[in-house]
């Protein structure tokens, strides 16, 4: 049975690359069942966006569990993406049913209710 829910954010993700204590504490998952680690996707990308490669280090640990996105967290996913595309060779929009999310976050826009 599991007792233990933590959920990791993003600084507590980051130290994955030395603190010993956040090492202790996956060490610890792996083999106290009643333990379970959840990480929010987003912290994931923040704590990557800081500490490239850690999303894939966290990919690779088995004990460290998802959280899925919410709306927020897709619309956040979705500015970012439109904001980073550039820096890959191709402009962006955002298209969307939901056009007023976006108003505000100086991102393009296509709205597909027109």
């Amino acid at each position: 049975m599991i007792q233990h829910h933590l959920v990791l954010d993003s600084p507590t993700l980051r130290a994955l690359s030395g603190n010993r204590q956040v090492s202790a504490l996956v060490h610890r998952a792996y083999f106290e069942p009643e333990t379970r680690l959840w990480a929010p996707v987003l912290s994931i990308l923040e704590a990557d966006a800081e500490h490239l490669g850690i999303a894939e280090h966290i990919g690779q640990l088995d004990v460290i569990h998802t959280a899925d996105l919410d709306c927020p967290a897709a619309l956040a996913v979705a500015v970012h993406a439109v904001r980073h595309l550039p820096e890959w060779g191709a402009d962006a929009l955002v298209a969307t049913v939901a056009p007023k999310a976006y108003e505000g976050r100086d991102v393009p826009v296509l709205d597909l209710n027109r």
